[in-house]
């Protein structure tokens, strides 16, 4: 049973953008602001994970293909994968903009500490059926905070000593030490990484078994015996 432990892990990437037209003038922008609206009036306005990590304005999120990487797409991989019928490019990019790739999702868990946009998608997608109390899988921490860290290591050991008689006759005495070691690193008011290491030791030892003292008779303390 492998114990719950946090485990730093530094990503450093290079992303590449394909060609794409800016934002604000892109032809079916309007169709974005049509979904925000219609989820608005629906009452869908919220964040997707809505947890006690929320926090922000909510947001749409480009779910399957984000904006800037639409002109990188495969058509017939697309249609394939999300089983989806898109016959030209003007379809793509309606469907771009469309319900199907956006998800609402507030500033924590679209750009920030538990974002999309920060978090590998193996550790964010967790996110979503986190149960309550459990720590999210993981969190972002600006390269800013990283480098303001402080390392905290303690150490306790309990030894306890138990005898027994042995086969022989002997004693066989057991010391038996049980150590715990917690290191922590804070960066900030993060907690970057905390894990507790244990250690079990049984060291046996026989010792003479020590005897009774002989005791003089009666007689023998009389004439000296």
């Amino acid at each position: 049973m492998t114990e719950a432990h946090d485990q730093g892990l530094t990503l450093h990437l290079i992303t590449h953008v394909p060609a794409h037209e800016p934002r604000e003038e892109d032809p079916h922008y309007h169709l974005f602001e049509q979904v925000k609206a219609r989820m608005k009036r629906q009452g869908l306005w919220r964040c997707a994970i809505s947890d006690n990590y929320c926090g922000g304005n909510v947001e749409l999120h480009h779910s399957h293909i984000e904006f800037s990487q639409a002109g990188g797409v495969d058509l017939e991989k697309i249609n394939q994968q999300l089983g989806l019928h898109l016959d030209d490019d003007g379809d793509f990019q309606e469907w771009i903009e469309s319900p199907g790739n956006l998800e609402p999702l507030c500033a924590v868990h679209h750009r920030t500490h538990f974002g999309v946009h920060v978090i590998p998608g193996p550790l964010w997608e967790p996110l979503r059926y986190r149960a309550a109390e459990v720590k999210p899988a993981a969190e972002f921490v600006p390269a800013d905070e990283v480098e303001d860290t402080e390392t905290i290591v303690k150490t306790t050991r309990k030894t306890r000593v138990k005898t027994h008689p042995a086969k022989d006759g002997e004693v066989e005495v057991d010391k038996i030490s049980d150590e715990k070691t917690k290191v922590k690193v804070v960066s900030g008011h993060h907690t970057v990484e905390e894990h507790v290491e244990r250690r079990h030791t049984v060291d046996k030892a026989e010792v003479p078994r020590q005897r009774a003292p002989h005791k003089r008779g009666f007689f023998a303390r009389i004439f000296g015996r």
